[in-house]
């Protein structure tokens, strides 16, 4: 372990010349490397942020039921044990009319009416139910209008579920284009590294002859891959660092709307420069494997 570490300067060395030696093809695979990091850190910042979206909308969403007007005071308490009892419930609250009235009045509806509701308020009672998630509010509203003395439900409806199922599928496409860019990213370091180990082939040969560990000659192949990711992971960390924090300044912190808060930058773009700069040598890395267990055969 000790010399290892002792040779890893001189290891280096040879993986810094490998690459100014074809440097055209590991410019390629930089490029590469770095295209596909950018679109990594775009799908991992529009990731995290729309789970964000997608909680803080499952959390405002609460379903409002309506009773009927004919149904008699006495059933109120049947009609919520029933509520209750619906798998995913969280918690129900009783509201009167009178309170319902208010709620109308408070938030500006019916205001030019509001001598005529007072004489005569033609609300019905509801209840506020809150689901153990959000997922879970259209089958539950489903189960709530079955319940005999429910005038009707509503909880947003198809608006809610549809912008939920958008954002799922935005985090689902991004992931799998991301998945596809990086096994792209590892065939081309791949292929710089099976240019640089043919260009050696004599120099490799020799050093199988003088006794050279298939180690020693595998490890400058290794870090030229590991190189290559550590440069093509540089600027999509700049513009993670500085291009998030620039537009979460723009937007204020919010995508539009106080209900779609994004992450504070701060740890968030650190956090995310380091997973680019991991993933960039590890995609370096596994393209470097990929090329020594394809070309370089060792026999003894």
């Amino acid at each position: 372990m000790i010399n290892f570490l002792k040779s890893l300067p001189s290891h280096g060395k040879k993986a810094v010349i490998n690459i100014t030696r074809s440097f055209g093809n590991a410019a390629s695979s930089i490029f590469a490397v770095t295209v596909t990091l950018i679109l990594v850190m775009l799908f991992t910042v529009v990731a995290v942020n729309i789970g964000n979206f997608t909680t803080n909308i499952e959390k405002n969403v609460q379903i409002w039921a309506r009773i009927d007007t004919v149904v008699d005071e006495g059933e109120y308490a049947r009609i919520q044990e029933e509520i209750e009892a619906i798998k995913h419930v969280d918690k129900v609250e009783f509201s009167d009319s009178k309170e319902e009235l208010d709620k109308m009045m408070t938030s500006g509806n019916g205001s030019e009416d509001k001598d005529h509701l007072k004489s005569g308020n033609p609300l019905p009672a509801a209840y506020y139910i809150d689901a153990t998630e959000g997922k879970y509010v259209e089958s539950v509203s489903k189960s709530i209008e079955k319940i005999d003395g429910i005038l009707d439900v509503n909880f947003g409806g198809d608006s809610i579920s549809t912008m939920i199922g958008a954002f799922e599928a935005v985090r689902l496409y991004g992931g799998i284009l991301a998945g596809i860019l990086c096994v792209l990213a590892i065939f081309l370091i791949s292929n710089t590294i099976r240019l640089n180990i043919y260009n050696r082939r004599e120099e490799i040969a020799i050093m199988r002859n003088v006794g050279a560990s298939n180690g020693y000659i595998k490890v400058p192949f290794l870090l030229e891959g590991m190189i290559i990711g550590f440069f093509g992971a540089i600027l999509p960390i700049i513009v993670t660092i500085f291009g998030y924090g620039f537009l979460y300044d723009v937007m204020n912190g919010n995508f539009f709307t106080p209900m779609l808060k994004m992450n504070a930058p701060m740890p968030f773009v650190i956090e995310i420069s380091i997973l680019l700069l991991v993933a960039g040598v590890v995609v370096g890395l596994l393209g470097s494997l990929l090329a020594i267990n394809k070309n370089l055969k060792f026999k003894r």
